[in-house]
């Protein structure tokens, strides 16, 4: 190991006068990991942190360089001399480290960098002529990259800053980019809206920075530009469960055993509460290894568990002596019981293997909100970065307008944003639970255009972004049921020279037949939706107002412009089939069940061929252009064996409406109370983003349903490692500390 200083550099004045690109690999270490110190005491905390470090074992093959920042300008130009000379270095202050290579030695060995720097320049110009020194500066380092200026995502002009803030500075917004995280500032936004999100860029469109470091002593100013590029790595994912928001599960076969297994982990809890953060964090960490080994090895899964949640040790006991108090009247009703804080517990668990009740559904057009999933790219990059790759990513969450700085973009989407985002954000969902949770269910129905949903986020159609653009130009959803409603004055019969139409929607609480026997004295007023003790009616705004001045009823007004579920709408149905005609993948699921609400059955197949298109497109269409009886749907989902609902998309509104459905059966004792039903959000508005997935996940391990816990795991395994090295540290600043004092006392 070599240690290199501003003094190691003949001249600090030395400017960067290379004309190619740097192609230096950067990874962004966790302070204070010296890669310098041993490596048998390093070795285990690298392997959890830097994987692909550990196993290139590079750190043994080649030569490492410590730079300690104290001249960031010339520092920088002896890194960049020694990773010429084929060194690798580590150029760290006291709060932030970054590990640079040339990038053929990175990929020689594996190492998927963080970013890439490709210039370096370093300019001094007088006061007089340091008007245009950024520009001219950055612009000599794109020449260097070989980029364009409009190929730059973001440029930085931080001025005045000494070298330590520079290289701290600069290490955070390349984590940012290894991140991929947008930084708002935050006097632009408002309390209600994310301070950061994903980094959204157009699709196959890599993101590169532009940062000026500009300082003037005296009548000169110089300036550092550098050009910096995202690398095929990403930051770790950050843990979803921590110090702050502990779980844990208790699995047996019998009331008796549950509170034996309840005081015994508080026993635990007491023991660890005044230990070092570690221990907590190593105690969920063993908790949920126990779980997954159940499951992995297949031996007998215990008939009961109880999911955990609290965002402390005290308030986990707490928790535990509530689930105690509860847990014999739950066993005795064969009941559920939840606290607010996300504990649960059901007795009846359906989502075993043998009863697998385990449904998916997805809600339909107008779920969306502005900065929804703003949280889950920190705790999910792997599956961000699939999305990425797979279609553009942007365009299917229409990023430009969820994630507008005014809040009030977001609500006044046209018809055809909000279809693309809803499927976009059913998509990622479905994806985040089936591929990193391993969740699979048995059955999948949507709600209005939720159909279109679940065929593109369950593996059935080849290529589900292809319906982006054509959402946004189609004329089925810029002027047919929507915007002009050219259908609708078809149906109407009205001419060019007949005004525009006035349509409004509203929920009424009513059930279906009180308004249906109306519906003839309102020929322009349509039954669109019945969904539980409420319909939603639509139409001419004057007919609708007048159809529920005349049952004495106060509607909701949704003040959104859609024909879809109305007579107008059957004019389209031949272009809605075709739309949805849509190419198949080659391996289709065979285990899942798609409920149509058009047909109430699962039978949207070809007894031959199985999945067919047409039939999919036609069964689409059907719902479309039809009232939608999502009572209808949830119960025929029930007769057919669902019973455990899982909401995939924005916000939790079908949720709700299938709890008022349940909670209606049972009141008028309907054939379909004797189902069991039970409901679960994966997202809700207003509330944290992950921790609305930890309760739902709680949920469905207290069901019983299969799943994996790994990302929970390996989250904890980084928090640990972490923890540890942020513990070695305390423990020799003090000892440095302790021994500096012994040679004071010992000079006195």
């Amino acid at each position: 190991m070599v240690s290199l200083t501003a003094s190691a550099i003949s001249s600090s004045d030395q400017v960067i006068k290379s004309e190619m690109p740097l192609r230096i690999a950067l990874l962004v270490l966790p302070s204070p990991l010296d890669l310098s110190a041993n490596v048998e005491q390093t070795s285990e905390l690298i392997s959890v942190l830097l994987p692909e470090l550990h196993s290139s074992k590079l750190l043994q093959s080649s030569e490492l360089v410590s730079v300690q920042v104290d001249d960031f300008e010339a520092n920088l130009t002896a890194t960049i001399d020694a990773i010429e000379h084929g060194k690798i270095v580590q150029i760290s202050t006291a709060t932030s480290s970054l590990l640079m290579m040339h990038a053929l030695k990175a990929a020689q060995n594996r190492i998927h960098p963080h970013a890439q720097l490709a210039a370096m320049q370093i300019s001094s110009f007088t006061q007089s002529e340091s008007t245009t020194l950024a520009d001219s500066c950055m612009n000599k380092a794109l020449g260097q990259a070989k980029r364009h200026a409009d190929s730059v995502s973001k440029r930085f002009d931080l001025p005045q800053l000494n070298s330590t803030q520079q290289f701290d500075t600069v290490c955070k917004l390349i984590n940012d980019l290894a991140c991929r995280t947008h930084q708002r500032d935050a006097s632009s936004i408002s309390a209600k809206q994310a301070a950061n999100h994903y980094w959204f860029t157009e699709h196959h469109q890599a993101r590169v920075m532009a940062i000026n470091l500009t300082n003037t002593v005296e009548s000169t100013t110089s300036c550092i530009s550098f050009i910096v590029s995202q690398g095929t790595g990403f930051i770790a994912a950050k843990s979803i469960i921590d110090s702050k928001r502990l779980q844990f599960i208790v699995s047996a076969n019998s009331e008796a055993e549950l509170l034996n297994e309840l005081a015994r982990l508080n026993s635990k809890l007491e023991s660890k509460q005044a230990a070092a953060p570690s221990s907590i964090l190593t105690l969920m960490r063993d908790n949920l290894l126990a779980y997954e080994k159940q499951h992995n090895d297949k031996v007998a899964i215990d008939k009961y568990a109880i999911t955990l949640q609290a965002n402390s040790v005290e308030t986990m006991q707490q928790e535990l002596k509530a689930m105690a108090d509860a847990l014999p009247k739950i066993i005795s009703e064969q009941g559920q019981y939840r606290t607010p804080a996300g504990s649960y517990f059901t007795a009846n668990a359906l989502g075993t293997v043998e009863q697998n009740g385990l449904a998916f559904v997805y809600p339909g057009v107008g779920t969306v909100y502005g900065d929804m999933f703003s949280q889950l790219h920190r705790y999910f990059p792997s599956l961000y970065a699939k999305l990425e790759r797979d279609g553009d990513l942007k365009s299917m969450l229409q990023a430009d307008t969820i994630y507008h700085l005014d809040s009030k973009v977001a609500p006044a989407m046209p018809l055809g944003d909000l279809a693309i985002a809803g499927v976009g954000s059913s998509y990622l969902l479905t994806q985040l639970l089936v591929k990193a949770f391993n969740v699979t269910p048995r059955f999948a129905l949507g709600y209005s255009m939720g159909e279109a949903s679940m065929w593109a986020s369950l593996g059935v159609w080849s290529d589900p972004h292809a319906l982006i653009e054509k959402t946004k130009t189609d004329p089925l959803f810029t002027s047919a049921i929507s915007g002009k409603l050219t259908a609708v004055r078809q149906a109407w019969q009205l001419d060019s020279t007949s005004p525009d139409i006035v349509w409004n929607s509203f929920v009424v609480r009513s059930d279906a037949k009180a308004i249906e026997a109306l519906l003839p004295e309102f020929p322009r007023a349509y039954l669109a939706i019945v969904q539980g003790d409420t319909c939603v009616i639509a139409g001419c705004e004057i007919q609708c107002r007048e159809l529920l001045a005349r049952m004495k009823k106060r509607g909701i007004a949704a003040n959104r412009v859609t024909a879809m579920h109305t007579a107008p709408a059957m004019e389209e149905h031949r272009n809605v089939e075709q739309f949805y005609d849509q190419p198949l993948l080659e391996s289709l699921p065979t285990d899942i069940k798609f409920i149509s609400a058009a047909s109430g059955d699962s039978t949207v197949s070809n007894t031959t061929t199985g999945i067919d298109s047409q039939i999919i497109a036609r069964s689409i269409a059907d719902t479309f252009c039809n009232t939608l009886d999502f009572t209808a749907l949830i119960h025929s989902a029930q007769k057919q064996g669902a019973t455990l609902f899982v909401e995939l998309g924005a916000d939790r509104q079908n949720c709700t409406l299938i709890d008022k459905i349940a909670k209606q059966d049972r009141q008028c004792g309907s054939k379909s109370s004797d189902f069991p039903c039970c409901t679960v959000p994966t997202n809700a508005k207003g509330g944290d983003d992950i921790t609305t997935l930890l309760k739902a996940l709680g949920q469905l391990i207290s069901h019983r349903v299969p799943l994996t816990v790994s990302p929970l795991i390996d989250g904890l395994n980084r928090q640990i490692a972490l923890e540890q090295l942020a513990s070695a540290a305390c423990a020799k600043q003090i000892k440095g500390k302790q021994m500096s004092n012994l040679t004071l006392q010992g000079e006195v």
